[in-house]
């Protein structure tokens, strides 16, 4: 969306897409490097075969803590983890088989996606910034200042709503680029990899089962919805516990409260109460 000089891409249609922009840029640009708050794995799918044209991709995440020890480190690293885990387990609830996730992990064991998490400071930039292929570029190598690439500024996380759904205020910066470029170099250096981590999450989704593993949990599934649960077997089945009286049902569920906290229990109650019979109840059970 143009005003006047000012590119702005808003998601506010189908062309004013942050997703339609990226997609363009993948074309002719060797290398993203993607600074964005949240990273889930609908926002590379979102782009289809698109990222795969690009030689390089780095992704920097950022964290919600100020602190900068050891365990916080750690801690934020695994925040973000878990935060990629539950967007990949969305996905698959739509894409079931998955489609498009081999080809982003061949690209992470092959180094071709990167990604780390700043852990300075709190960090909540958004910026994609492209880098022009070699090749792109000398064709306009008679023109003055050529820049190494352009740059999209603003509030887009790289997901699949910030590309594609959210109403949001991104700007095309073309002059001054290599600031940004040098921007980010510095915040990724101090930034930590967890790339390792992202791609075991992705393996764990998308590792090939045996034929036993799946029969396995065929039978699991199709069985667990006939699970009798224990107050059912009671008042259905059990030949015991529809002849004791209210307080015999008492002390049997006392007891039972009592065991599974201490892994044993005494039943005290005076003669004639009818200790014999939550006894055979308990058997049974």
């Amino acid at each position: 969306m143009a005003h006047d000089t000012l590119y702005i891409v808003d998601n506010s249609n189908e062309k004013a897409s942050v997703k339609n922009y990226l997609s363009e840029w993948c074309s002719i640009s060797k290398q993203m490097d993607i600074a964005t708050g949240y990273f889930e794995i609908g926002g590379l799918l979102t782009l289809g075969e698109d990222w795969q044209k690009l030689d390089k991709i780095r992704i920097i995440l950022g964290n919600e803590v100020t602190k900068r020890t050891k365990d916080v480190i750690e801690e934020v690293a695994q925040t973000m983890i878990e935060r990629f885990r539950s967007s990949m387990e969305r996905e698959q609830e739509k894409n079931e088989f998955l489609i498009g996730v081999p080809a982003i992990i061949k690209a992470m064991k092959f180094g071709k996606i990167e990604c780390r998490v700043y852990d300075s400071n709190k960090f909540h930039a958004k910026a994609y910034i492209t880098y022009f292929r070699d090749e792109y570029r000398d064709q306009f190598i008679s023109a003055m200042n050529v820049p190494s690439g352009y740059a999209l500024v603003g509030s887009s996380n790289f997901t699949k709503a910030g590309l594609t759904q959210n109403i949001e205020l991104n700007v095309q910066v073309k002059d001054e680029v290599e600031q940004l470029q040098k921007w980010f170099d510095e915040h990724w250096q101090n930034g930590t990899d967890i790339t390792e981590a992202v791609l075991k999450v992705m393996e764990m989704h998308c590792r090939e089962f045996s034929p036993y593993d799946v029969y396995l949990r065929s039978m699991y599934e199709y069985f667990k919805s006939h699970e009798e649960t224990v107050s059912e077997w009671e008042e259905n089945e059990s030949v015991v516990y529809k002849g004791l009286s209210q307080y015999q049902k008492d002390g049997y569920n006392s007891l039972i409260q009592i065991a599974e906290r201490y892994s044993g229990a005494f039943l005290c109650d005076g003669v004639g109460l009818g200790k014999t019979f939550v006894g055979m109840m308990l058997i049974e059970r």
